[in-house]
């Protein structure tokens, strides 16, 4: 073989790829890849002049199919036989029976093509045999029809000329409305119809004739931007079926997506609360003896010192395990509010009572900033029925925020009131640097602060607030601040009228 053979031939079977509109592999010869291209331009288009995608093509062919599963298509094989008996004194038998047969044969070709197509639920990526299978199929049974212009035409009756030309004419209507949803079958089944009648008329040749042949051409092109605007209409109800059923998946994988996240999360938030409760133990158990051993070291109680500086260490020390004592818990509490596992236990109580107690917890601290604390609580409040020490905890954390981060001089109101909505309302009010309007929904998650906390390091850890609003909403309250910057801050806690008992109930009770 000689090299430029060799090229030749290589040329040929060199394979190349083919689109969505092949469907016949990965890889085409060059004439297969012509053929392809060929076919797919007789395709149907999208208004910008792409191609269909195969999923719409294949789902253009399920109507068609659906379409001919009506009684009609198989009324033209029946019609046949009385329709070529019209014909029997004039044509002879032979020549009848060769329409009939031809459209026989079609019609049956066309239900085995049906047949198989239900039977095989095809895939987009088959599209394109399948196209060509119900192209052939609609070509053929088109001609077969088509053949009663020459079959049937007898010379020199013009009433039978007409009779055939006005069939075929009628017939076209119910095949351009089978044929509507798919456009590829119209254009093979309708037009070859048109065309036929169009060269009988021609070949009178006469002017009447051919105007009548002209008119009926005009007529096919308007009857076939017709049924394009109808399949336009059809195709767009496929797209829009389409996109609600990607819009759906897309949905169903989301929801997916986020189970599985949350399924994450819950088992990370699992692992975090049995890690948080083997630490808490692990930590507390030795940071027990070291705040012990510190105050007794600091309190010397085997005797002084010989350095000075020990003792004041050893109540650095115990200051820092307490601290360290202190944060641990909080974190321990905010992770069962989180977790929804922070048990209460409820019981009536006094909130004047508890605010006062908390005051004098609180005021040494204050007296050292020089902060002044002033109760404004209002007489006669109802006895509260929830949990005593996280009502206690929360009091704590609100004024020690507000004592932290009050200046020298200033005030903190402690305040407790009804409501005319039948809610208990309590809290603190300073007037200190006061929380950005910005950030105040920040300052409320964990371990987050404001400015005013960022600018003053060492002084809290970010949980005291987000505290407050898990123990208020475990009882069924809720936790509102307000700040602007330079005028305070307002942090205010609601209880619901169902946590609220008379004084007179609660003491025949107790």
């Amino acid at each position: 073989m000689t090299a430029g053979e060799m090229r030749q031939n290589e040329s040929v079977q060199r394979p190349t790829a083919t689109g969505p509109a092949g469907g016949r592999g990965a890889f085409q010869t060059p004439d297969e890849a012509g053929e392809a291209r060929w076919f797919s331009a007789f395709l149907p288009h999208t208004g910008n002049g792409k191609p269909l995608t195969p999923e719409i093509r294949l789902e253009q062919l399920r109507m068609f199919v659906e379409s001919q599963k009506l009684p009609l298509p198989y009324a033209f094989p029946l019609l046949m036989i009385p329709y070529a008996a019209c014909f029997a004194g004039s044509v002879a038998w032979y020549w009848l029976a060769i329409p009939v047969i031809l459209v026989f044969i079609s019609a049956w070709f066309n239900r085995q093509n049906i047949l198989a197509f239900t039977t095989a639920q095809p895939e987009p990526a088959s599209v394109a045999a399948w196209e060509r299978r119900f192209l052939a199929v609609g070509f053929l049974f088109s001609l077969s029809l088509a053949s009663t212009v020459f079959f049937f035409w007898v010379p020199g009756s013009e009433v039978q000329q007409s009779y055939v030309l006005t069939t075929l004419l009628l017939i076209i209507a119910p095949i351009s409305l089978i044929t509507s949803c798919y456009m590829p079958a119209f254009y093979a089944t309708a037009l070859p119809l048109a065309a036929a009648v169009t060269g009988r008329l021609l070949s009178y040749g006469d002017l009447l004739h051919v105007s009548l042949a002209l008119v009926l051409a005009v007529f096919a092109v308007l009857l076939a931007q017709l049924m394009a605007r109808v399949n336009g209409i059809m195709l767009h109800s496929i797209t829009l079926r389409e996109d609600k059923s990607g819009l759906v998946e897309q949905l169903f994988k989301a929801k997916r997506d986020s189970d599985e996240a949350r399924a994450r999360a819950e088992e990370a938030n699992r692992a975090k609360s049995h890690f948080l409760a083997n630490m808490s133990h692990e930590l507390r158990t030795p940071l027990n003896a070291i705040i012990g051993f510190s105050e007794v070291m600091a309190s010397e109680i085997f005797g002084k010192h010989t350095v000075p500086t020990y003792k004041e260490y050893a109540n650095d020390i115990n200051r820092s395990g307490q601290h360290l004592l202190g944060l641990i818990n909080d974190v321990l509490d905010l992770s069962r509010i989180e977790a929804g596992r922070f048990q209460i236990t409820e019981e009536d109580v006094d909130i004047v009572q508890l605010a006062e107690d908390c005051r004098r917890i609180v005021e040494i601290r204050a007296q050292a900033q020089r902060v002044a604390l002033v109760a404004d609580f209002e007489p006669d409040l109802p006895v509260i029925y929830g949990d005593a020490r996280a009502l206690r905890q929360t009091w704590i954390n609100l004024l020690t925020n507000a004592v932290k981060f009050s200046p020298p001089g200033g005030e903190v109101l402690m305040f407790a009131r009804m409501e005319a909505d039948g809610e208990l309302r309590f809290g603190i009010h300073d007037n200190g640097p006061g929380i950005a309007e910005t950030e105040i929904e920040k300052v409320l998650h964990a371990f987050t602060q404001g400015a005013s906390g960022l600018a003053q390091p060492g002084k809290g850890s970010g949980l005291g607030l987000s505290i407050v609003k898990g123990l208020l909403a475990v009882h069924g309250g809720r936790f509102e601040l307000k700040s602007k910057v330079g005028q305070g801050t307002q942090a205010e806690c609601v209880l619901p009228p169902q946590r609220l008992r008379a004084r007179a109930a609660a003491a025949r009770r107790a």
